[in-house]
């Protein structure tokens, strides 16, 4: 029986081996990054190693969709890639020589921006990219006899809004990974990265509701926004105040990428010298130990966001990646906030 929502994880390909039987069960979509741009070309030359541990997994699970994610954070390529007809063939060509070589359910394209580079033209050569992948995943799915899936990677803003076709590009997607997650970070001053709601008296107001709200009123169906949590932290240090337990103060270094799950399950939040804070408006957990401002995704913190999807008749979540939570405790809070 389908499930109602989409579970979708996203690991890097080194992690396939790590996913355990009962992970694979559960997970409704799972995104294999990434294959790369390289010379106008999809090219999955350093991963394809690991592509060997993908039918151990549809043995576990048969309707587990595995899709290629293609891209990702600073890639660059796509635009040139998809500069002009004969490119764009040819680069859809090779990720769909990808696809089928290793039976993939479809592709999950995470092209990290267009236009972030100051070339407007590919606000459109995006649509025709997705249009031609459309075209192409339809055909080999009635070929295989099963489903292919088209998705992106959205960003939460709207500044990348304006850079897409949203209104031409959603009829041709199954569903977006809105990437609600480095909603803070590389700037001043301190806070959360991935929110639910807006926090009180914040410098800066963003959050997951405010990027779903921005989705929908582009046009885009509730069921075709899957909401992302992070299994990774973002970290300010030489935090300059203690008030508010360093909650939006200014700090020496700029919100970059903090400690994994992992080491915050098992050392950080066991740490005498760090405390642990839970912002009650916003939804979001933070460690400070008086120097570093931690923020991240906790248990608590996802069980808000899955009751938010459900309520809000949403596709699902997704988190970035896999092996970030060796504990398996934020895979575990996910699913049961959306199942259970």
């Amino acid at each position: 029986m389908p499930k109602p929502y989409i579970f979708a994880g996203y690991t890097v390909a080194s992690g396939l081996p790590s996913i355990t039987e009962s992970q694979a069960k559960r997970l409704t979509h799972l995104n294999v990054a990434f294959g790369i741009v390289k010379d106008k070309r999809i090219s999955v030359e350093a991963i394809e190693y690991y592509f060997r541990f993908i039918p151990r997994l549809r043995a576990y699970n048969p309707d587990l969709n595995i899709l290629l994610s293609t891209g990702g954070g600073n890639q660059i390529g796509h635009g040139e890639a998809t500069a002009d007809p004969e490119s764009l063939a040819a680069f859809v060509e090779s990720t769909m020589d990808v696809v089928r070589k290793y039976n993939f359910d479809g592709i999950d394209c995470d092209w990290e921006f267009p236009g972030y580079y100051g070339n407007k033209e590919e606000k459109y050569q995006h649509t025709a990219l997705l249009a031609s992948y459309r075209k192409e995943l339809d055909q080999y799915a009635e070929e295989r006899g099963r489903k292919c899936w088209l998705t992106i990677a959205a960003a939460a803003g709207q500044w990348f809004l304006d850079d897409v076709e949203m209104e031409k590009i959603h009829p041709l997607l199954d569903f977006m990974n809105l990437m609600t997650y480095d909603l803070r970070g590389w700037a001043q001053p301190t806070g959360h990265h991935t929110n639910l709601y807006e926090p009180e008296n914040a410098p800066i107001q963003f959050s997951t509701q405010e990027g779903v709200e921005l989705l929908l009123n582009a046009g885009v169906p509730a069921q075709k926004i899957v909401i992302g949590a992070a299994f990774y932290s973002r970290r300010w240090d030489g935090v300059k105040s203690s008030e508010n337990h360093g909650l939006h103060q200014e700090a020496e270094t700029d919100g970059g990428f903090g400690p994994n799950y992992t080491e915050i399950a098992l050392i950080y939040e066991k740490s005498p010298s760090f405390v642990k804070y839970f912002d009650e408006t916003a939804k979001a957990p933070w460690l400070f130990d008086g120097y570093s401002f931690i923020s991240y995704d906790d248990p608590m913190s996802l069980h808000y966001k899955a009751e938010y999807v459900r309520k809000q008749g949403l596709g699902g979540m997704m988190y970035w990646q896999h092996t970030s939570d060796a504990t398996g405790t934020l895979f575990d809070a996910i699913y049961e906030g959306l199942f259970l």
